[in-house]
């Protein structure tokens, strides 16, 4: 079985961001939108959310470059290396994600709205501990999917070897042993803000067996590249 899903990110990062995101959802091919908890927009994005049911909402999970939950800043600042680092080989910083971990899913929780999939600000969720506390938080029954797909790139990328590297090293032992269904493939890494409707169209008849994600970012409702690529992609098509 093949399912392709189109998710964008930093759903409750910006007003300008959520407009965006629902605007590709109704008039373009955007699937779903990973919401961020304890944002300057997240109201704004449940707002929203509870007018557009066919949208499918997930967490986006935050541990940096964000305002976080229970402290008032990020110690590691918004380097994904320090956060690493931190996590890996500091108690009282393991204690603070996994603390920011529970309260995140539990405001998410407080929303009302069905957790259909959870991902991470820039993938953090691939680091042994985030992965150990998120399967610890997340209940038994939860029925959505979780993003570990391998990553695929649509041209040569600099950073491709690093991040094949770090799928097979991270990635391929433990998604085996996750209770819920994850992704299969991630596509949208080397096109971060700048995602192309003719590049998805190329790849989509070879996709093969599996849940295959498209990662997107719209930022503002014109003049934003991965906005008018789902516009694009969605042909006019209306969504509630």
């Amino acid at each position: 079985m093949n399912e392709v899903v189109f998710i964008a990110d930093d759903f409750g990062r910006s007003i300008e961001g959520n407009e965006a995101i629902v605007h590709a959802h109704r008039h373009g091919h955007l699937h779903g939108a990973a919401l961020m908890m304890g944002q300057a927009a997240t109201e704004h994005a449940v707002s929203l959310a509870r007018q557009c049911p066919a949208l499918q909402v997930g967490l986006h999970l935050h541990l940096l470059d964000s305002r976080p939950c229970t402290v008032a800043a990020w110690p590691w600042g918004d380097s994904p290396v320090r956060a690493g680092f931190a996590m890996g080989f500091l108690p009282r910083m393991r204690a603070l994600a996994r603390r920011e971990i529970r309260a995140q899913w539990q405001a998410f929780r407080s929303t009302g709205l069905t957790c259909r999939f959870v991902n991470a600000h820039h993938h953090l969720h691939v680091h042994p501990y985030v992965r150990q506390a998120l399967r610890e938080t997340l209940p038994d029954d939860f029925s959505g999917w979780v993003r570990w797909g391998r990553p695929r790139f649509f041209s040569s990328h600099r950073g491709r070897a690093g991040y094949e590297a770090l799928y097979l090293l991270l990635q391929a032992p433990a998604r085996r042993r996750w209770p819920c269904r994850v992704s299969t493939t991630l596509w949208g890494i080397d096109r971060t803000f700048a995602m192309s409707a003719e590049e998805i169209k190329q790849v989509l008849p070879d996709l093969g067996p599996g849940l295959h994600e498209f990662m997107f970012h719209p930022r503002s409702r014109r003049g934003d590249r991965d906005t008018e690529c789902l516009l694009s992609l969605g042909a006019g098509a209306q969504r509630g």
